[in-house]
């Protein structure tokens, strides 16, 4: 036996040190792999526990936010005080600058992806709405932790005023971080400082600051200083935190140098178009009678009075007006913001309160109010010191004390019974301040205060305004830009012409021209002065300069001239400047020019623009069909076309060629033109035609969205043209139309033919099954699955091919927009009728033009051979 050195050593030493190793190693890992298991186990917890913990959190404030009835209710005044679910009653806004428009209505992410961006607009223009719009929907995105979703803040800038000791940057600038980790840790929840942390230097905070018009003046330089820093701070802490300021527009001419730099994108909210207005009156809860009607004759009411449908162009005095309109104010002709607010003040200061107490209202009763609210409003604005609509409640105690003689604590009780009486002012912070339920009712109080309540009253506004316009450094210049109009319309009628003189000499031409409508001191010397002035000015700006302040005071100056016009015809007075003087001035005989200003002032008012073209002698139809195009899906403008074709005795070509191809690129217009019936002139075109080139059918109700109407035989007669020949590069949707067989060519016998197919399988399988014995098939049942399972395969492939019919119709309705309840391809037909089968089967020329206009229904079938689409091309809308 050979003796081996290496395996001796091996064995007496490596093998018990390798022994002795394993067994040390696993005494110590099981000693000590419990211990990191644990450990591991409770840091992996721990984490999983803060990040529930904190969605959890999240949830609760976003809930919190939701439930606020501050943000939950927007308040309408009224006869009846209303209050409107935020989000049932939001109207979409539209937010426009000069290089694009962004209609809001639900989609936050947009906004909170602008990281500075400033929002103004006029009093009541639906700035606060749209805050609280925007916080609710940004809450229901965090709650649903949306990719992309921030933690919103909401804050009112009239109270978010950093105190006098913080006087540098960095002091306001922790302040306000500390200001809004205090909201946010206000909502009961987990650890709610370390939510507010983390999304601060993470995914960051949609901060929404509302109303810094309505910082006190003499705050104003502090708080935008602190903006100014604050916005700085949170870019460093995360370049995801976002910022939303809101100010009226009076202010912010006033003070944008000194956010430019950090908020260099500014949106103007714009007025309600028609089309809004009804979109408003849809939405409205509360109607007395039925709904359907009672939108109607609002709705033509508001159109049929110029001034009124102007006013209520204002989402705030639109909701009043309906209001006020469905609790017996419709047989009460209201055609200025003056008298509309005299009598909606009345209702809440005494008439509502006694009917319901079914006392009769008594005019003294009105007075003493009045005499509270009115010097109250009136101090408080002409302090510019005071942040705007926030009132002191020490100064409200002592002057309820005065008019009832009584001492403080039973005035403090009275003022606060007569804030739940009237519904016209709510207490801010218990024993400091309160506020009026909207700052246009203060500025109402204000001056019927100065016309009615003090003997100096209007020589004080006045002096007080010309203090303001002559000091350059002033942030308090458009403080009473609305109290004058509503002063002297409520001043007696013999002092009304000294008065307007006054506002002449020392205002500009946009308070002028207010005033003129709330007066209509037509006859008076100084409207024809300023007729000449803002004539001269509008005339002399040159077209390259039309910007959204020389159409905004276009605008109000057609306002105004549509109104003197009502009234010189009302007095029997000889007209003075007309529209069509005023357009002609406009453009002279430069055309060019004429067509800019019709492009941007069509979609201000279409009624005007319609003016303009007739009084210039600008055919719309043949010169420019491709505004008449872009300006079709506005239902005004789409009305008034529809009206001239209606009067026309022989219509254009181009004007059915303009129908057609606007009712096939937009939807609404599609829909819309085929509610209309037929003209007679029309009808008598398209009976010539053959019935290839018919693009309606009564014959069949399987074609009932083709029955005629206006549009359908404006479609059928434009292809009848395009098939003659010539150039209409102009209209390439109805060209793309053209080259499809019309429904009319469609043979209703292979429809037949196509239904009847799915049923043969089952009759001839029931024949067969009626045939066979029973003992044959068990006899032979393994041979006959094969043929059972090829019969069942061939019955379902054809029970597919029956939906050929159905499919090609729905395709022809989606071709020419008339779409309302969408087709779906169901998962057999997906499975049964391949793609390749599908282009066989169905007619080439019909998929060729869907697929060309980007149907949805063509695109949904073969959703990969879709065409790259081309972007739209922008039209300026101004």
């Amino acid at each position: 036996m050979n003796f081996d050195p290496g395996t001796a050593i091996i064995s007496l030493v490596v093998a018990p040190v390798l022994y002795f190793a394993l067994r040390r190693l696993g005494k110590f890992l099981k000693q000590n792999t419990q211990i990191a298991l644990e450990a591991l186990f409770f840091h992996l917890g721990k984490s999983f526990r803060s990040s529930l913990a904190m969605r959890v959190s999240l949830r609760k404030y976003c809930r919190a936010g939701l439930s606020d009835p501050r943000y939950r209710y927007l308040i309408v005044p009224g006869r009846d005080q209303v209050s409107l679910e935020a989000d049932k009653a939001f109207v979409s806004l539209k937010l426009q600058n000069a290089a694009e428009e962004h209609v809001y209505s639900d989609d936050v992410r947009k906004m909170q992806n602008i990281p500075r961006v400033r929002v103004i607009g006029d009093p009541g223009s639906g700035k606060s709405s749209l805050a609280k719009k925007m916080f609710r929907d940004a809450c229901r995105d965090a709650a649903k932790f949306k990719s992309g979703h921030r933690l919103p803040i909401l804050v009112e800038l009239k109270r978010f005023s950093p105190p006098k000791s913080a006087s540098t940057e960095r002091s306001r600038v922790n302040w306000a971080i500390k200001y809004f980790e205090e909201r946010v840790s206000a909502v009961h929840g987990f650890d709610m400082p370390q939510l507010f942390d983390s999304y601060l230097t993470g995914k960051g905070i949609f901060l929404i600051l509302d109303g810094l018009d309505e910082v006190a003046s003499s705050d104003y330089l502090r708080v935008a200083e602190m903006l100014r820093a604050l916005s700085r701070a949170l870019a460093v802490k995360s370049p995801n935190n976002s910022i939303i300021l809101t100010m009226r527009s009076q202010f912010h001419t006033q003070v944008s140098d000194h956010l430019e730099s950090e908020f260099p994108l500014v949106f103007h909210v714009q007025p309600f178009t028609p089309e809004d207005i009804y979109t408003f009156l849809s939405r409205w809860p509360h109607y007395v009678g039925e709904k359907r009607l009672e939108i109607l004759r609002v709705y033509n009411d508001l159109t049929d009075r110029p001034t009124l449908r102007e006013m209520c162009s204002n989402p705030l005095v639109l909701g009043m007006y309906v209001s006020h309109d469905q609790h017996g104010g419709n047989d009460v002709a209201i055609d200025t913001r003056t008298s509309f607010y005299s009598k909606v003040v009345e209702e809440l200061l005494v008439a509502r309160r006694s009917r319901q107490l079914e006392i009769p209202a008594r005019s003294l009763l009105r007075e003493q109010r009045e005499s509270i609210f009115g010097p109250l409003a009136f101090e408080h604005l002409l302090d510019s010191t005071q942040a705007a609509n926030s009132l002191d409640w020490t100064r409200a105690v002592e002057l309820v004390s005065e008019v009832y003689g009584c001492d403080s604590g039973e005035a403090e009780r009275r003022f606060r019974e007569l804030a739940k009486e009237t519904g016209l002012i709510s207490e801010e912070r218990t024993g400091e301040t309160y506020r009026f339920i909207h700052l246009t009712f203060c500025e109402f109080f204000a001056a019927k205060e100065a016309a009615e309540g003090r003997e100096e009253g209007w020589q004080e506004l006045i002096s007080v305004h010309n203090s303001f316009s002559r000091n350059a450094d002033s942030y308090a210049i458009a403080r009473l830009g609305e109290v004058i109009p509503f002063a002297l319309a409520l001043l007696t009628r013999a002092r009304r012409p000294d008065a307007i003189k006054e506002i002449a000499a020392i205002s500009e031409n946009l308070i002028i021209g207010r005033c003129f409508l709330e007066t209509q001191l037509y006859d008076q010397e100084v409207w024809d002065r300023y007729t000449r002035a803002e004539s001269e000015f509008l005339r002399r700006t040159p077209s390259n300069k039309w910007d959204d302040e020389w159409l905004r005071r276009l605008h109000l100056f057609n306002v105004v001239l549509k109104d003197e016009e009502e009234w010189a015809t009302s007095y029997g007075r000889q007209k003075g400047n007309t529209l069509e003087v005023l357009f002609k001035d406009l453009v002279g005989d430069d055309r060019q020019r004429l067509i800019q200003l019709f492009s941007s002032y069509a979609a201000v008012d279409a009624s005007a623009a319609m003016r303009l073209a007739r009084s210039t002698g600008l055919d719309l139809v043949t010169e420019q069909p491709q505004i008449v195009l872009n300006n079709m899906p506005y239902p005004p403008f789409r009305a008034h076309i529809l009206e001239e074709l209606k009067a026309d005795s022989s219509p254009s070509d181009e004007i059915f060629l303009i129908l057609a191809e606007a009712s096939l690129q937009n939807k609404s217009v599609a829909l819309d033109c085929d509610r209309e019936e037929s003209i007679d002139f029309l009808k008598e075109r398209v009976s010539l035609l053959e019935r290839r080139l018919r693009w309606f059918r009564s014959d069949s109700v399987f074609w009932r969205a083709f029955y005629p109407s206006l549009y359908l035989h404006c479609l059928s007669y434009s292809v009848a043209l395009v098939n003659r020949g010539g150039d209409f590069s102009k209209f390439p949707t109805v060209v793309t139309v053209s080259e499809v067989p019309a429904p009319g060519s469609v043979s209703l016998r292979f429809q037949y033919i196509w239904f009847s197919i799915p049923v043969i399988p089952p009759l001839a399988a029931a024949l067969l099954i009626g045939n066979w014995r029973f003992s044959d098939f068990l006899n032979g049942w393994a041979s006959q699955i094969p043929f059972l399972l090829l019969g069942q395969l061939f019955a379902t492939s054809l029970m597919g091919i029956g939906q050929i019919p159905m499919t090609r119709r729905a395709l022809y309705v989606d071709l020419v927009n008339l779409t309302q309840i969408p087709f779906r391809v169901t998962s057999v037909q997906r499975i049964v009728l391949p793609r390749a089968l599908l282009r066989r089967l169905l007619p080439s020329r019909l998929l060729r033009a869907c697929l060309s206009l980007r149907r949805p229904l063509v695109e949904d079938l073969f959703r990969s051979e879709m065409p790259q689409k081309q972007p739209a091309a922008k039209v300026d809308r101004r």
